[in-house]
């Protein structure tokens, strides 16, 4: 009897939960663009997105340029209800600085470094300057670099965390065909599979 009780009552409890979060704080997550522009990205009319986390010290981050590219041009232009974006975390990214740095010192010193990124690597995917609670730590939602996380907008609400580079292949040909490219695409709902 009790067993049964308790069992209806966590039937009751599942089936009455909230909306679904991944409660990793993404829905006060907040950048800046390169121009300044601040942008939440719960906030967004859009109904997916993808953030790439890029670091200009990871040499898979700078392999995975080309595919990223390749990705943003064709969601760009087939997919106005998803973006893809590349964001960084200016405490990361800028040599010797401690997280007691104001944001916009710190934003400007990472914007310089990303700006050169941007002209030596052909980044053709928007950059974003991430605000904590963002953050790239051991321990944490993002533990290193390359990591694409997929969000639903409404709620925010991450759904999946692809680790590593989409791909490595620098030929436009050889991408299309690469498998983790297109589970990619197929886990953002570009293409089945």
């Amino acid at each position: 009897m009790k067993a049964s009780l308790i069992l209806t009552v966590s039937l009751c409890l599942i089936s009455c939960a909230p909306a679904k979060s991944s409660y990793f704080g993404e829905e006060s997550w907040v950048g800046l663009t390169a121009s300044g522009a601040e942008i939440s990205f719960s906030q967004l009319e859009k109904e997916e997105i993808a953030l790439n986390v890029y670091s200009p010290d990871c040499v898979p981050c700078w392999k995975e340029i080309p595919a990223l590219n390749l990705l943003h041009a064709e969601i760009e232009s087939q997919f106005p209800k998803k973006a893809l974006y590349m964001v960084v975390d200016p405490y990361q990214i800028v040599p010797d600085i401690t997280d007691d740095r104001p944001f916009g010192e710190v934003y400007k010193l990472a914007k310089e470094r990303m700006e050169m990124e941007v002209k030596n690597r052909k980044i053709q995917v928007p950059i974003v300057f991430m605000k904590r609670p963002f953050h790239v730590k051991e321990g944490g939602l993002i533990t290193g670099t390359p990591e694409t996380l997929l969000f639903v907008t409404k709620p925010m609400r991450l759904y999946y965390n692809f680790l590593g580079a989409i791909s490595e292949q620098m030929s436009m040909d050889v991408i299309r065909k690469d498998p983790k490219f297109n589970f990619f695409r197929y886990q953002f709902g570009m293409e089945s599979l």
